[in-house]
């Protein structure tokens, strides 16, 4: 509906209001102003909505704050087993390292003893 034909709806209603006599719009009565309907039931229904939310996000943050301190809490323990597990690694390589080392030597040190005893009986053998 336009604007210039609800002016013109608006001003017939008021000349059909004015061809009524005063007597008889005074007489009627009035609808009552359903106060609960019209503003009581939007504010408390709005009021339990705000609760239910409320209630909604505490029970939200509390599983975060659990869940968070359970991470947390085990975080430590899975960060050091995993260090753990690495340090055994690299002891378990430095072992072997060293075990390694140990036959090189070892074998070197055979190898030197036997070069000893050669040249022995080397100049065993040249001497008169």
């Amino acid at each position: 509906m336009s604007a210039t034909s609800s002016t013109t709806a608006l001003q017939h209603d008021m000349s059909v209001q004015r061809k009524r006599p005063i007597s008889e719009m005074l007489s009627e009565t009035f609808v009552p102003f359903d106060h609960a309907a019209k503003v009581v039931a939007p504010f408390d229904n709005e009021t339990k909505r705000d609760a239910e939310f409320l209630e909604k996000l505490n029970t939200m943050l509390l599983e975060l704050i659990l869940d968070f301190h359970a991470w947390s809490a085990a975080r430590p323990t899975h960060e050091s087993d995993k260090t753990a597990d690495t340090l055994e690694k690299e002891i378990k390589s430095l072992r072997e390292a060293e075990k390694e080392q140990e036959q090189t030597r070892q074998r070197l040190n055979d190898f030197i003893t036997r070069i000893k005893l050669a040249l022995a009986a080397l100049t065993a053998l040249g001497t008169p």
